[in-house]
């Protein structure tokens, strides 16, 4: 009778612990995958900040203010002279395919 008793408190002292132990595992799991979401989104901010700064520079009406700042021998841009590139790509470009 008592053998039974502490083999029913072992197996149920086992199914507890087991249990905390794979609760503390996804826990443990959960709070990494948090961490890597909040770097990801930082990383997402810091690209955003980045895209600002390169379209602030590439605007020529930033730049032209620049360059009367800094009073540059540099003459303003003639929005007449400025070619822009598109880049295109053609209809039928090989796809590469493993069928």
């Amino acid at each position: 009778m008592i053998l039974r008793l502490f083999l029913a408190g072992g197996m149920l002292l086992s199914t507890g612990a087991g249990f905390v132990l794979a609760r503390n595992e996804h826990v443990l799991c959960g709070n990494e995958i948090g961490t890597v979401e909040r770097e990801i989104a930082a990383l997402d901010q810091e690209i955003e900040l980045w895209e600002l700064r390169i379209a602030a520079v590439r605007d020529r009406q930033e730049l032209s203010r620049r360059l009367r700042w800094i009073q540059s021998d540099l003459a303003d841009i003639d929005v007449s002279k400025v070619i822009e590139i598109e880049l295109s790509v053609p209809a039928e470009a090989p796809v590469a395919s493993a069928y």
